[in-house]
């Protein structure tokens, strides 16, 4: 399975789960986000709009929801014009998208970067797209495409050298590389290249 990618998890029960859980896991997805450069924080749905207004098909962010009931959305730009889905934190700590469809299975991740990973090498395959939103407004399904973030802030330069790293060096092989253990660890830490 490709790197960063280790499929959709099943967290623990939400019974044996502590809120310390709950915290460590968020703040870390909060901070992989926040390193990567294209995490818009408290930015509306309109604001996100007009981020999103002359890019390309599959341009996407991620930003904070405006519903207290959920942390994050991620906003994309579709064929169709921009458009939004909430980010759901599932009662076994995992993160997956907002479908709309009611009874759909969506693969769960414990972390919003890994979902997103997915959803791009979903696009990027030459499958058909098997992944839809349902639009809020006329209920019109609209395929899910991500191809590519959209930044908000240069990530320092640490960053860019893993993305870089991980971008150029086969799947699980960051370990062999000869540097010191904390720096494979820093570049492990972050496992894409976007």
């Amino acid at each position: 399975m490709p790197r960063g990618q280790e499929g959709p998890t099943s967290a623990e029960s939400c019974g044996d789960r502590s809120s310390d859980f709950d915290f460590q896991r968020i703040s870390r997805t909060v901070d992989k986000l926040e390193a990567s450069g294209w995490y818009w924080g408290p930015l509306t749905g309109k604001e996100a709009v007009q981020a999103l207004r002359d890019r390309e098909a599959g341009t996407f962010l991620v930003r904070d929801s405006e519903d207290s009931a959920h942390l994050f959305s991620v906003s994309v730009k579709t064929p169709l014009g921009a458009t939004s889905v909430r980010i759901k934190y599932t009662q076994e700590g995992n993160f997956k998208l907002d479908s709309g469809v009611k009874n759909r299975c969506c693969p769960e991740f414990d972390c919003v970067i890994k979902l997103l990973d997915y959803y791009m090498r979903e696009s990027s395959s030459e499958k058909v797209t098997k992944h839809f939103w349902k639009e809020p407004v006329g209920r019109r399904k609209i395929p899910l495409i991500l191809s590519r973030p959209l930044v908000r802030k240069v990530p320092d330069l640490q960053h860019l050298c893993r993305r870089v790293i991980n971008a150029h060096t086969p799947d699980r092989l960051v370990w062999k590389l000869p540097l010191p253990g904390r720096l494979k660890n820093f570049v492990m830490d972050y496992p894409f290249s976007f």
